[in-house]
Formats: C-alpha cells, sequence, structure tokens
C-alpha cells in the first residue's frame, strides 16, 4: 500500500523471525488506511490476497452504533480457543481501538493480559488518547507516518485518472491528505465549498446550496469540514500567511477583512464555530444552523 512501504517491510520481518508482538497498536491520522494495511498484511501472512479468511476475525463497530461494544469484544475468547481452521496462526483486526466503549475496553485489557500462543491482535487507533493507557502499554506501537502530498496524489489518481491538479491540492488541504475522507466526501466538499463561497460574494445563500443543506441526506459532517476549512483559510489569510487560493476565496477574504475588522473576524469565527458543534453535539436543526453561520458573515451588526 502506498505510504506503507516501510512498516510493511519492518512487520514482516518480525512475524517471520518470530518476534511479532502478540498485540501491534497502528496509529496514525485517520483515513489513511490503516485499517486497510491491516487486513491486507494479515492476508499475505496467509499466503494470498483475500482479507475474508477463517483465521482472521475482524471487529468493527456497527453503522448504527456510536462505539464498539462489549460483545464484539467477547467474540475474540470464543475465537483464540478454537482451533485455527487452516493457517497455524490467527489474527484479530481491531478497528478502531478509539471506539472501545468502558466495558468493551475492559474486557479486551483481559484478553491483552492473557495472550494465547499463535494468536495475535493489531488494532487501529487514530485517536490515541481514547485508548486505554493500560490497554496501550501492553501493545507493541506503531506509528504510520502522515501520507505526503504525493503519496494523497497518487492514490487519488489511482481511482479518478482524470481528476484535475487543482482539485486535488484543494482535497489534499481540506482533507489533510486523507484518502478515505477524499475518496467519500470529494466531489461534495469541491462543490459545496465554491457554492458557500460564491454565496457569501452575493450575500445570499444560493438555491442549489440550500437544497443541499435542506436535503436530510445530507451529511453535515462535509459542512463542519468546509465551515472549519473556511475559517482556518480565513485566518491564515488574515495572518498575511503565503497561500494558494481556491476558488473565490481571494476575493471573499478581501470582501470580509474590508468589511469587518480583525477583532469583529475572530469574534464571529468563534461564534460560528460553537454553533457548528453545539448543531452536532445536541442534534439541533442543521438547516437553521447553516443559515445562523452564514448570516454572521454576510451582516455586520
Amino acid at each position: 500500500m502506498i505510504g506503507f512501504n516501510s512498516i510493511s517491510t519492518s512487520l514482516h520481518a518480525s512475524f517471520q523471525n518470530q518476534k511479532f508482538h502478540h498485540a501491534i497498536l497502528l496509529q496514525g491520522k485517520k483515513g489513511i488506511g490503516k485499517a486497510t494495511f491491516a487486513r491486507e498484511f494479515v492476508a499475505e501472512i496467509f499466503g494470498g490476497k483475500n482479507s475474508h479468511h477463517p483465521d482472521l476475525l475482524l471487529i468493527e463497530k456497527e453503522a448504527e452504533k456510536k462505539e464498539i461494544t462489549v460483545d464484539k469484544i467477547r467474540k475474540i475468547a470464543d475465537f483464540v480457543n478454537q482451533t485455527s481452521a487452516i493457517s497455524p496462526h490467527k489474527f484479530i483486526v481491531i478497528d478502531s481501538a478509539c471506539e472501545l466503549n468502558k466495558s468493551a475496553a475492559n474486557a479486551l485489557l483481559k484478553i491483552l493480559e492473557e495472550p494465547h500462543p499463535n494468536n495475535f491482535l493489531i488494532l487501529i487507533s487514530h485517536k490515541l488518547h481514547r485508548v486505554l493507557p493500560t490497554i496501550r502499554s501492553r501493545c507493541f506501537s506503531v506509528k504510520i507516518p502522515d501520507l505526503t502530498l504525493e503519496n494523497f496524489t497518487e492514490i487519488l489518481r489511482q481511482k479518478n485518472p482524470r481528476i484535475i491538479a487543482d482539485e486535488l491540492e484543494f482535497l489534499s488541504e481540506i482533507c489533510d491528505n486523507s484518502p478515505a475522507d477524499a475518496l467519500t466526501f470529494g466531489a461534495d466538499l469541491t462543490r459545496i465549498y465554491g457554492l458557500f463561497l460564491r454565496s457569501i460574494l452575493n450575500k445570499k445563500i444560493g438555491e442549489e446550496l440550500l437544497r443541499k443543506i435542506s436535503d436530510k441526506n445530507f451529511s453535515f459532517v462535509i459542512f463542519e469540514k468546509i465551515f472549519e476549512f473556511f475559517i482556518g483559510r480565513l485566518l491564515k489569510n488574515l495572518m498575511n500567511s503565503e497561500m494558494k487560493f481556491f476558488f473565490d476565496e481571494q476575493e471573499v477574504f478581501a470582501n470580509l477583512t474590508q468589511k469587518f475588522s480583525n477583532k469583529e473576524i475572530f469574534a464571529i469565527a468563534d461564534e460560528a464555530l460553537i454553533l457548528l458543534h453545539k448543531t452536532t453535539a445536541m442534534s439541533l436543526d442543521k438547516k437553521l444552523s447553516f443559515i445562523n453561520i452564514f448570516n454572521r458573515f454576510v451582516i455586520k451588526s
């Protein structure tokens, strides 16, 4: 996998030399492919490319739940006590250890304290502070380096050879070089950010943008990313940092800095971010919150 060559070589050598730790913690930025790498690594150990192997157990959060529950972790105990189906080794991949609830984390800790021979756990983590220190201390931690722009570009071009350079640069910035985010949200991020900037210039929310925000199936994560990105770029421009502008940013930023003082912009940004995060945390009306946030940048009090 792109960006994982040195990690793969090191882990394969460790396994071949029988020095592979019974629990590996792969930590790194979200969306760079850690879980995919883990499954492909195990598939290679098993001598094939198919990650659906009877001696591999994948533990992950159910789509409708916010956490991995203890019943998922209890499956590990059953799995390690069974005889291997094909391989002399068995692997468990947990994606991710950041999403274990308290009971699940305690159940996993007990498993880690009593490792079974030839059974190996690979834990994925993108928020290390959410993993119990007692779990971390029983794992061999492997830091996955951030993907470079070149890595990110190569991955996206594999999926879409026709993608243009400007769009790649924009997605690299707004997705922080996370291919998973870019592939999942890329088209919406690109389109909606452009519509958002154009609406600010026009001092009115465009019809297409309002339709998207009003759609009950619209993921508010997209607007969160867009707005946090916009605020970061606006403040960076305010500090006279050298930057490449995307879409109508240059004109929008110039208009806002003429309309508001620096102090007012910082205050508006703080108020809008608080409302944005409150909307998600408290399940407030997303359309109304968006309109309120938008108005803060077009209406001078």
